[in-house]
């Protein structure tokens, strides 16, 4: 289904690149080849761990490290470098007293922690051989996921808690995480800002004028969408941003919903075979499914989906954990 689904954005940027410049087709090119190349990788990931016996081993302990590390340059971040509108000018949205670690953005970082405790909760003895350790990780990165202060992370986040328990018939550890939940978000400082009001409706009011703008370019070719990816040119048409300085815009190629920009430039054929790639992801195994289902829920609201770092996060723990059954859990 991937094939199909990146074979259909091939022949969609072919059909409509006779409205665009030659150079806008080029970097439009390039967004599809830098695509192509994720699924590139998890190939070749999983070829490189079935190679050899040690390497599923190499790479559980290079995400570890990478867990460990994740958190603790986010505590640091947090502490000694709470303000980001001094990087205003470079693009950055000006995040104030919440948690955006070596990411810049609390969305991303929030899916990055939501990720890590998934893999922590659903498959934390692979990983993590201490208990206490482990322990240790969950609780940290339940905290972090908290203080980004992102609600669209947070109903991801208990959405998928709260579905696992149920399956499970854990009960009384979906009460006790509920209950964690709603204590750490009373207790959490909130010093100043809007950012950390999670009655704001800035950010509300923002996702609708950018749905509202995707459905605007989609209704250009609703069907085969205008290629993937030239949204920034169309955004320039039809005046939503500036051509001028338009590439340190860090959205301007983009929506905030992942599906927004698959709709727009693959049109509603794009939309299916994407959605069937994600059900195709999902059916791997139960691992593989509670992150589809996380990620899916986030990027309806930021794009997370087609985030470079976050898919090769995925795409790593999917590979990593594609077939062996499930250790015990905590």
């Amino acid at each position: 289904m991937v094939y199909v689904f990146l074979f259909y954005l091939f022949i969609s940027f072919l059909i409509g690149a006779a409205d665009y410049k030659p150079f806008e087709n080029f970097i439009g090119f390039l967004y599809f080849v830098r695509l192509t190349l994720y699924w590139i990788y998890w190939i070749y990931l999983i070829y490189w761990i079935n190679k050899h016996k040690n390497n599923k081993k190499i790479l559980e302990k290079s995400l570890l490290i990478l867990i460990i590390l994740t958190a603790i340059y986010s505590i640091i971040q947090y502490f000694f470098y709470p303000d980001l509108r001094n990087l205003i000018y470079a693009g950055w949205d000006p995040h104030l007293y919440r948690l955006f670690g070596t990411f810049f953005d609390t969305s991303v970082a929030g899916a990055i922690y939501g990720l890590i405790f998934f893999a922590l909760y659903l498959r934390g003895m692979d990983l993590v051989k201490n208990r206490w350790l482990l322990i240790a990780l969950l609780s940290v990165n339940f905290i972090l996921v908290v203080l980004t202060f992102s609600r669209s992370l947070y109903l991801a986040f208990i959405t998928c808690l709260v579905l696992h328990s149920i399956l499970k018939k854990f009960w009384k550890r979906m009460v006790i995480f509920l209950v964690v939940f709603t204590f750490l978000l009373l207790v959490v400082p909130k010093p100043f800002g809007e950012g950390v009001n999670l009655g704001r409706m800035f950010s509300v009011r923002s996702r609708l004028d950018d749905y509202r703008a995707a459905i605007k370019i989609w209704r250009r070719s609703p069907l085969l969408g205008i290629g993937y990816n030239r949204i920034r040119y169309e955004k320039i048409r039809i005046n939503i941003i500036e051509g001028f300085g338009s590439d340190l815009t860090h959205s301007g190629a983009s929506f905030h919903s992942s599906f927004s920009i698959i709709l727009v430039t693959g049109g509603v054929i794009g939309l299916v075979l994407f959605i069937f790639v994600l059900l195709r992801l999902s059916m791997i195994n139960e691992f593989s499914r509670y992150l589809v289902i996380f990620l899916s829920l986030m990027s309806l609201s930021d794009n997370i989906l087609l985030h470079p770092f976050i898919i090769f996060l995925f795409l790593s723990l999917t590979a990593l954990y594609r077939v062996s059954p499930s250790r015990k859990s905590i």
